[in-house]
């Protein structure tokens, strides 16, 4: 009597080859990532009239402790200079996980571009990578390990993930930066963060901005960047001070939101804010909540005209006004030197929670 067949020895064979063509692919494949060095920062500069690029990279050693490493390379072509980072760190660079690209002035200023598409149009870079600027060089703010003993690098990208909505600087991403580009105006915004020390302690300042049109650039002020923040930001978080007489006050704010409109034949943009507010840890005891709330508007409406002004002083249309002239029918934009004959009349609606 003939043993039964459970499996025929063509699909035996077929089946052992497969499983060994999964197995060799699942090594090949777990090779391949140990064989890469994640990137979790880097920098963008212009030096001697040719790029430098800094990574920085989290190295462990057999006794898991934490080493944060950067290393720099310059040259005349982007590609070339990640393939010398790959030689240097001795495995492929990979620039998908960076949490920040931190990028030099004179990157935003005259280069038109042609590093930032490299990056973004090449989907080097993940859309959500935050962009940010820097008083000092990007090297120097790349660099250091903070006092906390984490890479600054790192610790910026991380700090402003967690920012978004908040009062203040607006974290911008890769695909947020060329949104923008591409309005009238080309105006960008971005964080602008500076490497403080105070004595022995090492800590990143991330209060101001920056603002450019590809050819100029201004540093806004920290109050600067709040007007901006109210302008263009929906904001659900963050704490707004006051002052009354010899007195300061704050509130939380619960959400705040900035709409600009400019009728079809008109030089005035109207801005119009609305801000919900709470009590916070402290209110002068000789203010009463009508008082407050004039108060506060009027520190809100100090914070937009500084950003305005100083941005239309150096001819950079911050809060996109030209954008907004075409969308309601003005052609106001056309001319090259519209921003000029702009005034901006404000209108803030505060009420408390």
């Amino acid at each position: 009597m003939k043993k039964p067949k459970f499996i025929n020895k063509k699909w035996l064979v077929i089946l052992v080859i497969a499983l060994v063509l999964v197995t060799f692919s699942f090594l090949d494949e777990q090779k391949s990532i140990a064989a890469r060095t994640i990137v979790l920062a880097l920098s963008l500069d212009i030096v001697d009239d040719e790029y430098e690029v800094g990574i920085q990279v989290l190295k462990l050693d057999k006794s898991e402790k934490q080493e944060f490493l950067t290393y720099f390379a310059k040259g005349d072509k982007l590609s070339d200079i990640i393939e010398h980072l790959s030689y240097d760190t001795g495995s492929t660079v990979a620039l998908c996980h960076a949490t920040v690209l931190i990028i030099g002035q004179d990157v935003l200023n005259k280069d038109d571009n042609k590093a930032m598409s490299y990056f973004f149009e090449g989907e080097v870079l993940c859309n959500n990578t935050m962009v940010v600027t820097s008083v000092q060089s990007p090297r120097e703010v790349l660099s250091p390990t903070l006092s906390n003993g984490v890479g600054s690098g790192y610790y910026l990208g991380q700090v402003l993930h967690n920012m978004v909505g908040d009062f203040g600087i607006i974290p911008i991403t890769v695909k947020d930066y060329f949104k923008n580009k591409y309005h009238i105006g080309s105006c960008v915004y971005l964080p602008c963060v500076s490497l403080e020390k105070e004595g022995e302690t090492t800590f990143l300042d991330i209060t101001k901005s920056y603002v450019s049109d590809g050819t100029k650039g201004v540093i806004l002020s920290e109050n600067a960047t709040k007007g901006l923040s109210l302008t263009l930001n929906k904001i659900s978080n963050g704490t707004l001070p006051y002052h009354y007489e010899d007195s300061v006050g704050e509130l939380d704010i619960v959400k705040s939101k900035g709409d600009i409109k400019i009728e079809k034949d008109s030089n005035t943009a109207k801005l119009q804010i609305k801000a919900t507010l709470k009590d916070n840890t402290y209110v002068p005891e000789k203010i009463n909540e009508e008082l407050c709330m004039e108060y506060v508007s009027n520190e809100i409406k100090s914070y937009i005209e500084e950003c305005f002004y100083q941005c239309k002083d150096a001819g950079l249309d911050v809060f996109y006004i030209g954008q907004r002239a075409y969308a309601y029918g003005n052609e106001i934009y056309k001319d090259p030197s519209y921003l000029d004959k702009i005034e901006l009349e404000i209108e803030v609606k505060a009420k408390m929670k």
